[in-house]
Parts: structure tokens; sequence; C-alpha cells
């Protein structure tokens, strides 16, 4: 999912290889510079990781780490489409960020994403665990912003108490009707109802979408307790998605913060550099992060 208006494509009908060229010519075009101060690092495959890129600010927070996941609607887009997300949000954190890759659809189905998003944290673990523990946050945008929590809930028993928070920027966790899909949502954005369909269907490998309600993070909110961030852009499609989000923590007890970007639209944080709305985003992301370390002790 990206924010162009190229009636050309369809994110419900176009092939993948086209989707996805027109997803990086994209997310090159809107690409803000990345942050000066901040180093960039090519990390290979291993096993079960799928490699990525990590991120290292001066002076890294000792024992902590931010797992990030791109967008792109499960089937398009890298660590290489959001460099520049994942680069200032090491600089306003603090921290290093790990943007991990994950096999896309149509190629490889649910739970693939789940899996890779597993072993990108088990991966943070080892590179940034000291004797005196280890505080992982789990990030993401849109699609990706749905595979952190799925990443979340497959954690193991021993890892998952390490996970100090979650940053949730525009997600997509699985509404295909909704306000503001019907006001914003275009079959060239891929966020309106017929692609938002297609989307899910890709990652059940075409079987009935209905099913992927069992999946969804709106589904499965009970199950999570840790305390969230929730970015929503307020001209984006999905923006009733987070409010869903955040509601359905709240009820749960769960901590979440709610935060509304005002007048961005979906995909507004690729510009990160440039666009002063993205900096001040990422900025108070940061600001939060670092609460959480604070305490947890």
């Amino acid at each position: 999912m990206d924010s162009s208006r190229d009636i050309e494509i369809s994110w419900a009908s176009s092939p993948p290889a086209l989707l996805r060229e027109h997803h990086l010519a994209d997310a090159l075009r809107q690409e803000g510079p990345p942050a000066p101060d901040v180093q960039e690092t090519e990390l290979g495959a291993e096993e079960a990781f799928r490699g990525g890129l990590l991120f290292l600010p001066p002076e890294p927070m000792p024992g902590a780490c931010i797992v990030y996941f791109h967008g792109g609607g499960f089937l398009a887009g890298g660590p290489r489409t959001h460099r520049s997300v994942a680069s200032w949000l090491a600089h306003f954190s603090g921290m290093p960020v790990l943007s991990a890759r994950y096999r896309l659809t149509p190629e490889h189905t649910y739970p693939a994403q789940s899996d890779d998003a597993v072993a990108a944290c088990a991966k943070a673990s080892t590179l940034f665990r000291r004797d005196d523990g280890f505080r992982l946050f789990l990030s993401g945008d849109s699609a990706g912003a749905c595979v952190s929590l799925w990443g979340l809930l497959g954690l193991s028993a021993g890892l998952r108490p390490e996970v100090a928070g979650l940053l949730l920027f525009y997600g997509g966790f699985g509404l295909t009707e909704s306000a503001s899909i019907i006001r914003a949502g275009t079959p060239a954005n891929g966020l309106d109802s017929s692609a938002l369909r297609s989307m899910y269907a890709r990652l059940l490998d075409g079987r009935n979408v209905t099913q992927f309600e069992q999946i969804s993070p709106l589904h499965r909110a009970h199950d999570i307790r840790e305390p969230a961030y929730i970015v929503a852009a307020e001209q984006d499609a999905v923006f009733d998605d987070s409010i869903a989000l955040h509601q359905a923590l709240n009820r749960n007890g769960t901590p979440a913060r709610l935060v509304q970007a005002p007048g961005m639209d979906h995909g507004f944080l690729k510009q990160a550099g440039k666009l002063p709305q993205a900096n001040e985003s990422l900025r108070d992301a940061g600001t939060w992060l670092r609460e959480r370390i604070a305490a947890r002790g």
C-alpha cells in the first residue's frame, strides 16, 4: 500500500511484479535523506532470520532494540523502501533499529510473515542482550504494523517478557469496510475495500477473506498486554483500523496511547528527513519509547 494516485495501478488485480516496481518507485520519490548521525549496516540472512538493515545512532542505548517491519500490503517493500523511517526513528529514540525483511505474498502465505517476525526478534536479542537484561520494542507501519503484532504473539515464553512496548504506525489490522475506507480508499492506493480484500486473500492463499478475522490483530487484541503507541494519519483510509485497535486494547485494560497526525495521509513517514510532520511524529514516538525504558527501570 502507498499514497500514489497512479490510475494504471490496481492493488486488487495488477501483477505482483508491477506492484513491487510501483511501490519501490513511489517510496524513492517520497524518500527523505537518512539521519546524518546514524550508521546503516546491511545484515545478511542467517538461519531463520531473513536479513535486513541495522541503524545505529551515536552511543545507542545499551540492552535495547527496536525491530521494525515495513509496509507494502504484505506483497511489496523491504527495508530499503523504509530506510529514512528507520534511520530517523533510531535518531530520535537513541536506540538501535533493526529493519527486518519478511517473506512476501503471494509466494509466501501466512504464517510465513509471523515466523519471520519472530526470527527477527530473536536476532535482535542475540545482538543486543546484556547480562542485566534486554528491552525489545516491536514497530511497523501499514501491513508491517500487523506483522509486528503477529511477531509479538508468536514470541517464546522466554523472549516475550522482554517486550517493553509496541510502536504502530497507521496499521492495517483487518478492516475491509469502514467510514475512513469509504472516504479515502482507492484502487490505486490499495486501500479501498476491494484492494484490501484482495490483500488479505493473498495472505491466506486465496481462501475466503473472512478467515482473516481469526488471525487479525483486532480479533486477537485480548492477547496483547504490552503498552502500545498507535499513530493514525488523519487523511488515511485505514484511520479507523487504528481507532478500532486502540478501543480493543482499552477494553482489555492494555495501556495504549492513540496519537493522530493532522492532515497526514497513509505512508507519510516515508518522507522523514524532509517533511516536518514526519520528523515530529517520529520524535514524539522516540520520546514515548524512552519513557517506557524509564518506566521499566
